[in-house]
């Protein structure tokens, strides 16, 4: 029996991994070859051609850059360049043929998309077109929000919102990104349910802390001011060194420069950069404590669980999906507020030893149910293609 053809579209795919939104759409790709005929169509960097690959059983078709950068080279841009790259993003004709031109070669029984930056919610036009069923997957909030300008957004917002009427079903990481789009009147067409990411880790030995001995706390992201980084450090900086040790940031960001500077008030504070995702792990089993301070509303929280899978607590912020994927409320705090993250800290600090060791078992379980999404995501395809079956009727 042949295998439907499944077509899945994001920005940027593996070896381009810019957030966790390119983990999660690699775990579910190659996790899908065993089902699907899969591939994958996502940007590249080069300016003519389209390169193809073929990375664990998925044929990656990497289409070239036609408007005026790549979204994938983080350099700041003026928001003259920004307004006139969406307005591309927006509608591109010769891009638009480009892509017209591939799902005319590929063939996919289903279209899943999901970061559109670089090829333009005009996707959905096209499967429409070609009678090609359209499940779209919610990770960031780009469709509504994609700069910084309240007009052009508005002007986005309604392209966009309308073009959402081409797609069969709608998918969020969370229930509080679905509802954001869904409140908005976006996809009102649509079948809609929550699908959490997959997070696969490698077990690494895990740290055991003494019962009084100093923290070692772990912050793993962007260093942007969305993710609320220098709350962190300014809150470990009124902290004596006998309640934190050191705190390790992993990752890079505009903010990297002035972050630094705390190097010259407390030398507790270890800076990584950007390190391989397999380092990360190891780092997070040798932690005490994951801090996620966001001020930005995450739709999800992959450090979360990726913390968890090493037997890690998190204290996090109380916003966006947050909340849904925490462990216990007990550990979430008001976004922005030094003195909650400050007593939630000292409370972990005072944390029993035995307390911990069941903290730490009962953490390792719980991150196994975000070990697969698979046989969900089929569910939806196939509901989705039956309903073009009885639609044809």
């Amino acid at each position: 029996m042949r295998k439907k053809k499944l077509l899945i579209l994001n920005s940027f795919y593996s070896p381009t991994i810019i957030g966790g939104a390119e983990i999660s759409t690699q775990l579910l790709a190659e996790s899908l070859t065993n089902y699907y005929k899969v591939y994958v169509l996502t940007t590249g960097k080069q300016r003519r051609k389209i390169k193809i690959d073929h990375i664990n059983g998925v044929t990656v078709y990497r289409i070239p850059c036609l408007n005026i950068y790549w979204p994938g080279n983080k350099k700041d841009r003026n928001i003259i360049a920004k307004l006139i790259w969406h307005s591309f993003n927006v509608y591109n004709p010769i891009q638009k043929r480009l892509l017209e031109n591939i799902i005319k070669s590929i063939k996919p029984d289903i279209i899943h998309s999901q970061n559109l930056m670089g090829i333009g919610t005009y996707i959905w036009q096209i499967a429409n077109r070609y009678s090609i069923p359209v499940i779209h997957t919610l990770r960031d909030y780009t469709l509504f929000q994609p700069v910084s300008n309240k007009y052009v957004n508005k002007i986005i917002e309604v392209i966009n919102k309308k073009r959402s009427e081409k797609v069969q079903a709608v998918v969020g990481i969370s229930n509080y990104i679905l509802n954001q789009h869904l409140n908005k009147g976006f996809f009102e067409n649509s079948f809609s349910t929550s699908i959490h990411n997959v997070v696969k880790s490698q077990k690494y030995p895990k740290r055991i802390r003494s019962e009084g001995e100093p923290l070692i706390i772990g912050y793993f992201g962007q260093l942007e001011k969305n993710k609320g980084v220098e709350l962190l450090l300014r809150v470990v900086s009124e902290l004596d060194s006998s309640v934190v040790k050191k705190v390790i940031i992993c990752g890079t960001g505009k903010e990297e420069s002035s972050l630094k500077d705390w190097i010259k008030k407390d030398s507790r504070i270890i800076f990584k950069g950007k390190i391989p995702h397999e380092q990360v792990q190891k780092l997070m089993a040798q932690i005490d404590l994951t801090v996620v301070p966001s001020i930005w509303e995450e739709p999800f929280g992959r450090v979360i669980i990726e913390s968890y899978a090493q037997g890690t607590p998190v204290i996090a912020s109380n916003v966006g999906g947050i909340p849904e994927v925490i462990y216990k409320k007990s550990y979430l705090f008001s976004p922005n507020k030094l003195e909650e993250l400050k007593d939630k800290i000292i409370n972990f600090y005072y944390l029993r030893s035995e307390d911990l060791q069941k903290e730490i078992k009962s953490l390792i379980n719980y991150s196994y149910r975000f070990t697969d999404n698979v046989l969900q995501y089929i569910e939806v395809y196939e509901a989705a293609l039956r309903n073009k079956i009885d639609s044809s009727l």
